[in-house]
């Protein structure tokens, strides 16, 4: 199981390199299901979207970042309420637990899948808003 951004799927402002990596490793999942046919091996990946890990950013040399998007931490509750559909940032428990429903019996008939994890923001607007 990999775990991604939702890079993996959409483009944007996370530049190229990092899009072109996240694809490539959306990639060799859905490839995978084909060299595992028949091991019984399932092969899925988490895209996950603003994730919240509690660092604070404020004060960061941003320079270089300018091309990217903030992190959660460095945006307005506002700003995450516009392109967030649960108007909030995730937290690492809420990956860890998709995480723990593909790696269970309960997804046994899932592979090559990508699970985005997102709050809903990729559907919001997914042309225009990263994650």
């Amino acid at each position: 199981m990999d775990d991604y951004s939702v890079a993996s799927t959409y483009g944007g402002c996370w530049g190229a390199g990092y899009t072109m990596t996240c694809h490539a490793a959306l990639g060799v999942v859905r490839a995978g299901v084909a060299t595992l046919k028949g091991t019984g091996v399932r092969i899925n990946c988490i895209s996950p979207g603003q994730i919240d890990i509690g660092v604070d950013l404020k004060g960061f040399d941003m320079r270089g970042l300018s091309a990217q998007f903030p992190p959660s931490s460095l945006q307005s509750g506002e700003g995450r309420r516009e392109i967030v559909g649960l108007e909030r940032a995730g937290v690492p428990g809420e990956v860890g637990r998709v995480a723990g429903f593909l790696a269970s019996s309960f997804s046994s008939y899932i592979t090559g899948h990508n699970m985005v994890v997102d709050g809903g923001a990729s559907v919001m607007n997914p042309l225009t808003i990263p994650i």
